[in-house]
């Protein structure tokens, strides 16, 4: 039987690793709401969002910014390197609370982001959220270079 069209059109194609990092990044990203679930319920109550499902609800838009960040990052690139997978998740962390912290600007304002704690408050977020980025990016990298990179990833980690 030959697999050799698999990796282009199955569902391990790139498209399909894309789409996988997105939902990756979804699931990590709510673990990391749980954690800072105390901060981020009030970010939740300032910013006006319905306080129901505020774990998948913070995390919804790296479901968004998870595929596009992959495929420009890994797939476009063909880098199948840990430091790759490492920026992928830097970037989707980012990208992720810079959506969070535009709504809450475009909610209040700019003022409001500088008044108290606020910034302190978005800050710490952020830099959590981009250490979790950075460490999360290595797994889904890992199992890129094992199950759909391995021929590749010695070209990429190559100096």
């Amino acid at each position: 039987m030959d697999d050799s069209h698999r990796s282009e059109s199955g569902f391990l194609s790139p498209r399909g690793w894309a789409l996988l990092a997105g939902g990756y990044a979804f699931a990590c990203g709510a673990l990391v709401a749980v954690l800072l679930s105390d901060v981020l319920r009030l970010f939740v109550d300032v910013a006006g969002l319905p306080a129901g499902f505020p774990v998948p609800l913070l995390a919804a838009p790296a479901l968004v910014v998870g595929p596009p960040c992959w495929w420009r990052l890994i797939e476009r690139r063909r880098a199948f390197s840990y430091r790759a997978g490492a920026a992928y998740g830097l970037l989707t962390a980012l990208c992720t609370g810079g959506l969070w912290t535009g709504w809450f600007v475009t909610v209040w304002g700019v003022e409001m982001l500088a008044a108290g704690p606020v910034l302190l408050i978005v800050a710490f977020t952020l830099g959590f959220a981009a250490v979790a980025g950075l460490l999360v990016g290595l797994p889904l990298a890992y199992a890129r270079r094992r199950v759909g990179g391995a021929a590749t990833s010695a070209i990429a980690d190559a100096p």
